[in-house]
């Protein structure tokens, strides 16, 4: 039994019919590096002979009274259910394995079973096989999905489990227990964070007055300008994922003096641009408003359980149509949005320590309030970008070499649009997943973002960056 955090709470209860709060975590494996090649039927075994070492997957969730939800073992798992072979429709390409993709994300997962899914996508090109794993956020944010990752596959081939555990689930919990861990956990909840809470706020409200007064008010959900990719999201999802040379990220990183993450905001300020334009927005007017998680300071012993991260948002200029004067300014509005977030973070308000408080009714009167305005806000504003370092060397499931590692978050009213980058084995693995009625074909944006790259790259000359330290 593990009691929910307020913000491992605030991912159930800020979920609905059309807003699902479940990630993305896609493994391609590449079955050649095995003598014996695939095996659906091996892999069930070694998945059953692994899912130990990642708990959670056996965890459903319970209520109790007083507003306070527990992880509970599931006495009924059943690893069949949870792991779905198909096959990917022709051509079995990976648009198609895209589109597939799309399809199945808008697949809302059980709340009366442990919240994770797993389609083993069999038949795409070359033999590989795709393992498109559905997890529910109120398991684990992005730094913790990370460290779990590297406990179930290995950084050597040929890696199984040594011993695998005994495992006996007991009973689900009656009404009478769950009451009692509530009336036991309660007022250490409240009296753990409310005062802390209640403080950091209060300090935030001067931070922000104070910026404000200095003439530099720092951007935020209720700033964003409303353009045509911010609405009420639909049922429906676009996910298109694909992998980029990190060596051109950083080549211009070291070519033009800037972070690989002021790339990746530079070229995703530019994509939105160009998508802006298409769909006759004034992309000149005002820059938009972007939302990115960063990773939080982690208990010992939770490395790879319950949500850390916070957020802080900063501006994106797509409104500034050349790319050296675009990156330029990312950088300045990155940097701010880094000191800002310290300046939160050391008076103990940034929005992980607030949501630690909220109630689950409470979520669900933000969650209202977000939707009556129709698209005017959103929780991360405009755009949701996130950056991940991943894995610098490949991973391995037994003697199955992981090729290519996906991972995205989710999106929500107002916030229709999830731009996440991952890096991986020397590659850099771009996702976008968008609401299905704001754009259809997500390669349109994916095609932007790349061009957006290809045009930086163009602005270093070629003796800038010496080939061995690209």
């Amino acid at each position: 039994m593990k009691r929910l955090s307020g913000a491992d709470a605030f991912m159930l209860a800020m979920e609905t019919s059309r807003a699902y709060m479940h990630t993305f975590k896609i493994a391609i494996i590449d079955p050649s590096t095995d003598p014996d090649g695939w095996s659906f039927e091996k892999y069930f075994k070694d998945a059953e002979s692994r899912v130990h070492t990642v708990p959670m997957f056996r965890w459903k969730v319970v209520d109790a009274p007083l507003g306070l939800q527990y992880w509970v073992d599931d006495p009924d798992f059943d690893l069949h259910y949870h792991l779905r072979r198909v096959a990917c429709p022709p051509p079995a390409d990976h648009r198609a394995l895209c589109e597939f993709m799309s399809a199945v994300y808008s697949y809302q997962l059980d709340r009366d079973r442990p919240l994770w899914m797993q389609w083993v996508v069999e038949g795409l090109e070359g033999g590989r096989v795709a393992l498109v794993m559905m997890v529910h956020h109120a398991y684990v944010d992005g730094v913790g999905a990370a460290w779990l990752l590297q406990q179930f596959y290995q950084p050597r081939a040929g890696v199984t489990p040594a011993s695998i555990p005994e495992w006996h689930p007991a009973p689900l919990p009656s009404y009478l227990t769950r009451l009692g861990w509530a009336l036991r956990d309660l007022p250490a909840v409240l009296l753990g964070n409310l005062p802390k809470a209640v403080l950091g706020i209060m300090r935030k409200i001067r931070l922000e007055r104070s910026l404000a007064r200095a003439g530099k008010p720092h951007p935020s959900a209720a700033m964003m300008p409303l353009t045509p990719i911010n609405r009420v999201v639909s049922a429906g999802r676009t996910f298109v994922c694909d992998t980029l040379p990190l060596e051109k990220f950083k080549r211009v990183s070291k070519g033009m003096d800037y972070t690989i993450n002021d790339v990746f905001s530079t070229c995703a300020a530019g994509a939105v641009r160009r998508l802006l334009q298409d769909m006759g927005h004034d992309v000149d007017a005002a820059p938009l408003v972007a939302g990115t998680p960063f990773g939080g300071k982690r208990p010992e012993g939770m490395e790879g359980l319950g949500n850390y991260a916070t957020a802080d948002f900063s501006w994106l200029h797509s409104e500034i149509a050349d790319p050296r004067q675009r990156i330029a300014a990312m950088h300045a509005a990155n940097d701010a949005m880094k000191a800002h977030l310290k300046a939160v973070r050391e008076a103990g308000a940034d929005i992980n320590a607030v949501i630690q408080i909220l109630p689950p009714w409470a979520v669900k009167f933000l969650r209202r309030a977000i939707h009556r305005q129709q698209g005017r806000v959103g929780f991360f504003g405009n755009v949701a970008l996130s950056n991940v370092p991943g894995p610098k060397e490949s991973l391995y499931l037994d003697r199955w070499k992981v090729a290519n590692w996906f991972s995205t978050g989710m999106i929500m009213d107002g916030t229709t649009l999830n731009m996440t980058m991952w890096t991986y084995a020397g590659e850099v693995s771009l996702c976008m997943m968008i609401d299905r009625d704001v754009l259809e074909d997500g390669w349109i944006l994916f095609n932007y973002f790349v061009e957006e790259l290809d045009a930086l790259a163009a602005l270093v000359p070629p003796d800038a960056v010496p080939q061995e330290s690209a």
